[in-house]
C-alpha cells in the first residue's frame, strides 16, 4: 500500500467517522424524543385511570384539570415529532455528502481494487465494518418505520382521547377547540408528506448520479471492449 493510498484512508477514516458520529448523535435525540413522548403519555393515562377506575372520580370532575394537560402535552408531542421527522433531514444530509463528496474523493486517489463500497444503512450500525446484506437496510428502513409510525399513532391517540373526555365531562367543542384539532391534523399528514417527498428526492438524486456513471463508465470503453458498461 502506496503513501498516498494510506494517507487518503486516514483522511477517509477521519471524515467517515465524523460522519458516523453525527448520525450517532442524531440516533441518540430522536430516541430521547421517541421514549419521552410515550413516557409523558403513560404517566398521563395511568393517572387518569386510577383515578377514574381505582377511586372512583367521574370523569367529569377529572376533565378541569385532564383536559388541558392532554391538550398541551398533545402539542408537544406533536411538535416533538415535527423535530423528530427533522432530524431524518440531517441524517439523510450527513449521508449523503458521505456519498457524494467523501468517498467519491478516496477512490480517485487509490487503486481501484481498494475502493471503499458506500452503504448508506451502515451509518445505522454499530458494527459497520462487517458486509453489508440486504436485509439491513430492510430492518433499518422497518425501524425507522416503525418509531415514526407509532408516534403518529400516539398523537392520534391523544387527540381521540381528548374528544372522548371533552365528550364524557359534556362540554361542547368550541372554534378553539377546532382550531387545535385542526392545527394537530394539519401538522401530522404535512410532515408525512413533507418526510416522503424528501426521500423520493435523495433516491432520484441517486439515480441521477448512478446514470452519469454508467455514461461516464461507457464512454472510458470502445464499444468491442467485453468491459463496456451495457
Amino acid at each position: 500500500m502506496s503513501d498516498q493510498t494510506v494517507a487518503a484512508m486516514k483522511i477517509f477514516e477521519h471524515e467517515d467517522g465524523a460522519v458516523r458520529a453525527r448520525v450517532n448523535r442524531f440516533r441518540t435525540i430522536q430516541n430521547i424524543i421517541w421514549f419521552a413522548s410515550f413516557a409523558v403519555a403513560a404517566i398521563f393515562f395511568i393517572w387518569l385511570g386510577k383515578a377514574h377506575h381505582q377511586e372512583g372520580i367521574a370523569l367529569a370532575e377529572l376533565a378541569d384539570t385532564a383536559l388541558p394537560i392532554l391538550m398541551w402535552g398533545t402539542i408537544a408531542i406533536t411538535t416533538a415529532y415535527v423535530v423528530f421527522i427533522l432530524i431524518y433531514f440531517g441524517m439523510a444530509r450527513a449521508i449523503y455528502h458521505s456519498h457524494s463528496v467523501i468517498h467519491p474523493r478516496l477512490n480517485e486517489q487509490i487503486p481501484e481494487h481498494e475502493h471503499r463500497k458506500f452503504s448508506w444503512h451502515s451509518y445505522f450500525r454499530k458494527n459497520h465494518t462487517r458486509e453489508a446484506r440486504r436485509i439491513d437496510a430492510v430492518l433499518v428502513i422497518t425501524m425507522k418505520a416503525t418509531k415514526l409510525a407509532s408516534m403518529f399513532a400516539l398523537i392520534l391517540f391523544c387527540q381521540f382521547a381528548w374528544m372522548h373526555l371533552m365528550d364524557a365531562s359534556g362540554r361542547e367543542l368550541t372554534d378553539e377547540h377546532y382550531a387545535f384539532l385542526g392545527l394537530i391534523d394539519l401538522t401530522l399528514f404535512s410532515c408525512v408528506i413533507l418526510y416522503i417527498v424528501v426521500l423520493l428526492a435523495i433516491r432520484v438524486g441517486a439515480l441521477g448520479k448512478r446514470g452519469k456513471e454508467h455514461k461516464r463508465a461507457k464512454d472510458l470503453h470502445p464499444p468491442e471492449d467485453p468491459n463496456r458498461a451495457r
